[in-house]
């Protein structure tokens, strides 16, 4: 979907029926996720009827509060998106392992214990920019549409068939995924505006339909389940505060979970600004930064109550391009609807009987949409050798571990779900090989000076006394000077007057150019903010101003403008 043609942006209010609708939308197709893990460990672990209760209310309890915060902006918590929370799948065995061990007292405090890791990434988020970029965060999520694929159509085909009606049960179950797909595919291409926002619904309604006349559909989880429940107080697990030796092994893989947690947290809040903006530019890392923040205040959460590990999903961000509505009401009522399942055990029940035909069909075509919007994040970058084989390795990596035939023997089982987890495993790659490109040697300069244009002179005896060292022809150094000037005038107009702030160059040789960054501790317009005025005769003195930045413009590459924590990064290649 083209950015621009957002219905509803972030920043706007659909009408209520319309927001309630498509709230109910994105729950439907997250909450099975959200209480997975509470039932796996309850089938599992041995956990109390009273325990495994009080856990599954905690699972659903927190990710309603911090879907919540996570569609508001106040006090620097919360990306100010739609953006679920709910338990995360790379934490499943090494949870049933701490149940086995410790019981749920164990599993609360290894969740304590690493969650700082998230919390250290996200303050220091600014140090990894170059590591944790856009294109990273789009194999992340390409990755996840891959490994969404085969869960899709195991819910399509289903995994426990009676042999004896197994041809019968199986074409029923095809035609209802089929009609469920083809629906919804066939009115995003070719419907109306009006049938494209209520697209998922129409889908539904018509593999509803199908599931019914084949007899496929049943009610057994909302037959047995009470309108009310809450669960007994007296069930809360506590902490484990006796850690010992035997526990160290548990500690990493919960400290490997929580790095895989926030890489692909961090990609799912870039692609969901990508897709809620219009005329989406650049991504917001202040954004990325508070959505962590509130992220890593989930985990303290879900470790205090002693429930499950969470984070942010992307699972039901393609509805938004569905419907083209990115409204945060649509996130602020589908936690009320969340808080309301806490308590209402006979709607979860409802949500719960969803035919697998249907939720699956929606999984393939969500997973569609998942890789255009990961290729979308991946050609915001312009990749040079270099960081084109970080990527392609990193998605191959992540494709061979979920495989999981890569000599399955020898991963040990307690890291299994990491090791054997695409995502995991193919973020860790590319955090792992971007950090050794960027700490790789290169030959460069560097040099602080004073905001003021009076350093211009002191800028160019350093890029003079750099000269010899980069290489630079003559043309390369006088093109260099000139955006150097430009950047440095542009930096010291925006905000630096009358403030005793500094400005740090760094430039390098690269594969593809001279790459230049300049760094400074305030904010200010984009640089890539400018307009050539329509007659120079009748320009303005504003506009006669930005002719400099129309100049850096022509030869200057890959331009690149970031706000991170109060500091701004300028950067370009020539």
């Amino acid at each position: 979907m083209i950015r621009d043609k957002l219905k509803f942006d972030a920043s706007e209010s659909p009408p209520l029926f319309t927001t309630i609708s498509l709230a109910f939308m994105h729950v439907l197709l997250v909450f099975d996720a959200i209480i997975f893990i509470p039932n796996v460990l309850g089938k599992t672990a041995g956990i109390a009827p009273q325990s495994l209760a009080f856990i599954t209310f905690g699972s659903i309890l927190v990710s309603a509060v911090f879907t919540f915060l996570q569609s508001r902006t106040r006090f620097g918590i919360g990306a100010g998106f739609v953006l679920f929370t709910g338990s995360y799948s790379a934490f499943l065995l090494c949870s049933v392992d701490a149940v086995k061990m410790g019981g749920l007292p164990l599993l609360a405090s290894m969740t304590l214990l690493t969650v700082p890791l998230v919390f250290l990434y996200t303050f220091f988020i600014r140090f990894f920019r170059h590591i944790i970029t856009p294109a990273v965060g789009g194999v992340v999520i390409l990755l996840i549409a891959t490994a969404m694929v085969p869960i899709g159509l195991g819910l399509w085909a289903g995994s426990s068939v009676p042999e004896a009606a197994a041809s019968t049960v199986s074409f029923a179950r095809l035609a209802i995924g089929a009609v469920t797909v083809l629906t919804l595919t066939l009115l995003m291409l070719f419907g109306s505006t009006a049938l494209r926002l209520w697209s998922p619904l129409i889908a539904m309604a018509s593999g509803y339909g199908l599931a019914f006349l084949t007899g496929e559909l049943n009610f057994d989880n909302t037959a047995s389940a009470a309108w009310i429940g809450l669960p007994e107080l007296s069930a809360w697990p506590g902490l484990e505060l006796n850690i010992q030796a035997m526990h160290l092994p548990l500690l990493f893989a919960f400290g490997m979970g929580m790095v895989a947690s926030m890489i692909e947290s961090t990609g799912n809040i870039m692609l969901v600004q990508q897709i809620s903006t219009r005329n989406f530019r650049r991504v917001s890392y202040d954004q990325v930064q508070s959505g962590l923040y509130c992220d890593g205040l989930s985990k303290v959460a879900a470790g205090a109550l002693g429930t499950t590990v969470p984070s942010v999903y992307c699972d039901n961000l393609p509805l938004i391009e569905m419907t083209g509505v990115a409204s945060r009401r649509i996130g602020t009522i589908g936690a009320c609807l969340l808080l309301l399942l806490a308590f209402m055990p006979k709607v979860s029940g409802i949500i719960l009987d969803m035919p697998g035909p249907v939720i699956g069909g929606f999984l393939i075509v969500i997973a569609g949409m998942l890789f255009h919007a990961g290729f979308g994040l991946v050609a915001m970058t312009k990749l040079n050798n270099q960081h084109g084989l970080i990527l392609g390795l990193s998605l191959v990596v992540g494709l061979v571990a979920g495989g999981k035939s890569f000599f399955p023997g020898v991963v040990p089982a307690s890291l299994s779900p990491l090791l054997q987890n695409s995502v995991a495993m193919g973020g860790f790659t590319a955090f792992i090989l971007s950090t050794l490109a960027y700490l790789a040697p290169k030959k460069g300069i560097e040099g602080v000076f004073r905001l003021d244009v009076a350093e211009l002179p002191a800028l160019q005896r350093l890029l003079t006394s750099g000269r010899a060292r980069l290489g630079l022809t003559d043309m390369e150094y006088n093109v260099l000077s000139l955006c150097c000037e430009e950047v440095f005038c542009h930096m010291a107009a925006e905000g630096g007057k009358g403030q005793n702030y500094s400005l740090t160059l760094r430039m390098s040789k690269a594969e593809d150019g001279y790459f230049t960054e300049m760094v400074c501790g305030h904010m200010m317009d984009d640089i890539n903010n400018f307009a050539l005025p329509e007659s120079l005769l009748q320009a303005t003195p504003a506009e006669l101003d930005q002719l400099g930045l129309v100049l850096f413009s022509q030869y200057a590459r890959d331009v690149k403008h970031l706000e991170i924590s109060g500091y701004s990064y300028i950067s370009f290649l020539v």
